[in-house]
């Protein structure tokens, strides 16, 4: 600082100022190119690893999937997102029996850019409420040892009280996109027979996250098993650079004794939900 003022002594008063704003002129020129910098930053979508953690990436990687069952209501899977964490202060309130996170990556073949990455989630969105196509897909019983029918029936409808068929809404226009949404919708399954459930969308940047509820009591053949409101599934679809991360956290205040058969037929149910979405994702439009 010394040597600046010493310096400075050697310049008229004309010069010294024309000098300072030349200097401040580049120090605002800076900063400008800094603020640019740190608001194109959001905008960049992260990676798998950093979402998810080099362990957990590295195991899907390798396996395809990673899976995590627990009775004490931790989450050991859950994407580093802003969405996410949202979740877990939901999950800690409603203390669940059990819980089954799974996670798997698809790679994305979207156009890069704001309009291609804007184009892909109104993809995303479109094919999470198209409920109707979710009628014959197939996950592998437990019990049974074989592929079973998931939804025998699925279908959104006007209300919980008279069950009215509604078709599948449309797919939205890329950035229009509803931030939040609710659907009711009744699915059939061949283990807990026909319910309604709610479904709510919330949307940002990069993220859909969507939670099912059920709104009617669910029995496994002639046992009450589940009272309403009592499971719920939370998926987050989120848009990674390196692929689509699809996370599904389902859990259930069930009796200890169905606790094993449930925490398995989450997690192969959720895997028979990704196979759909993969599958379809690529071909919806």
């Amino acid at each position: 600082m010394c040597g600046i003022f010493t310096t400075m002594r050697h310049y008229t008063a004309p010069t010294i100022a024309a000098r300072l704003g030349i200097f401040f002129l580049f120090l605002a020129m800076g900063f400008a190119a800094s603020a640019q910098a740190a608001s194109a930053a959001p905008g960049r979508l992260p990676s798998v690893a950093a979402l998810l953690g080099e362990t957990t990436a590295a195991e899907l990687a390798s396996g395809g999937k990673a899976t995590r069952t627990d009775t004490h209501g931790f989450l050991g899977l859950l994407p580093k997102d802003a969405a996410a964490e949202s979740l877990r202060a939901l999950i800690a309130a409603d203390k669940p029996a059990i819980l089954v996170e799974s996670v798997f990556t698809l790679p994305r073949v979207a156009p890069e850019g704001a309009a291609g990455i804007a184009a892909e989630m109104a993809r995303i969105y479109g094919l999470m409420r198209s409920f109707s196509s979710l009628e014959g897909i197939e996950y592998y019983s437990a019990s049974r040892k074989k592929m079973r029918t998931f939804y025998a029936e699925s279908w959104p409808i006007a209300d919980a009280e008279t069950k009215t068929r509604l078709p599948d809404l449309p797919a939205p226009e890329a950035g229009a996109i509803p931030a939040t949404e609710r659907i009711t919708v009744w699915q059939k399954d061949l283990t807990f027979g026909g319910n309604v459930y709610s479904y709510d969308f919330a949307s940002s940047a990069g993220t859909l996250r969507v939670m099912s509820t059920n709104l009617t009591r669910m029995s496994y053949g002639p046992i009450p098993l589940i009272a309403p409101l009592g499971l719920k599934s939370r998926l987050l679809v989120i848009q990674a650079e390196d692929a689509i991360v699809f996370y599904v956290e389902s859990d259930a205040k069930a009796p200890g004794l169905f606790s094993g058969r449930i925490g398995e037929s989450f997690s192969n149910r959720a895997a028979a939900l990704f196979a759909w979405f993969s599958d379809r994702l690529p071909k919806y439009r």
